[in-house]
């Protein structure tokens, strides 16, 4: 263990700067890194900058109650909380991705089941970096890359720029989507036209930007007042 305190300050400032594999990675390296990777201090950093509002005094049962936020102590570390929470969010996520594919085989998705699934994505608090991890994943469908996008950016409320960096990342940006929808026709002096169909077709990076915005406000609403029909489909011809 290093006994300079001031070693150790800058030691914890650059851990708190790297993913959670590189962090394990450098915790490899010598027993200095060891102690510090490894402390309870540093993975109740990397567990609260993954959850920032996860109540883990809920997670723990009453173990904490009364407890305040910074003195909490999951019994069996930090880490462990880490690595359980992971594989939970890694579980449960894995379920709704199955879900999607079992409701739209030939990549398409009706707006209803669309809707469904990001409401699910909500009801397990899902932070960025969960949908990072899961959803933008590229050797998932362009469908699962755009329930997580639409997720981040109406649910969690993430600035658009980090979203399209992130997917940027993942190396999914680029995909694309084509939507479909049908208005009710007019009226016009007593007569209602025909039903009208529009056809879109959009990348991903296209989606957050504020010209596209209309756009995802359409599919939050759903089939609603006169859109009586969406259909989201893939327009990516590697995932085809």
């Amino acid at each position: 263990m290093c006994s300079d305190p001031l070693l150790r300050d800058v030691a914890l400032t650059i851990i708190s700067l790297l993913e959670v594999r590189d962090v394990c990675s450098l915790g490899s390296c010598c027993c200095f890194w060891r102690d510090l990777c490894f402390s309870n201090s540093v993975w109740a950093h990397l567990f609260r900058r993954r959850w920032p509002h996860a109540d883990v005094a809920s997670l723990n049962g009453s173990t904490f109650a009364g407890t305040e936020p910074t003195q909490l102590h999951p019994p069996e570390g930090w880490k462990a909380l880490y690595i359980e929470s992971h594989k939970t969010v890694a579980h449960e996520t894995s379920s709704i991705i199955h879900e999607i594919y079992q409701r739209a085989p030939l990549s398409s998705l009706e707006v209803t089941n669309y809707l469904g699934a990001i409401k699910k994505l909500s009801a397990l608090h899902l932070e960025f970096e969960d949908v990072r991890l899961f959803l933008f994943r590229p050797e998932l469908g362009v469908l699962v890359n755009l329930i997580g996008l639409h997720y981040t950016i109406l649910y969690l409320h993430v600035p658009p720029e980090e979203v399209l960096e992130a997917l940027m990342k993942c190396q999914v940006a680029s995909r694309q989507v084509r939507l479909n929808w049908l208005k009710v026709g007019r009226w016009i002096q007593g007569f209602r036209l025909r039903d009208e169909n529009y056809t879109r077709k959009v990348s991903l990076a296209e989606l957050t930007t504020s010209k596209e915005g209309p756009i995802l406000a359409m599919l939050n609403r759903g089939a609603v007042h006169e859109v009586i029909r969406i259909q989201i489909s893939s327009a990516d011809p590697s995932m085809k």
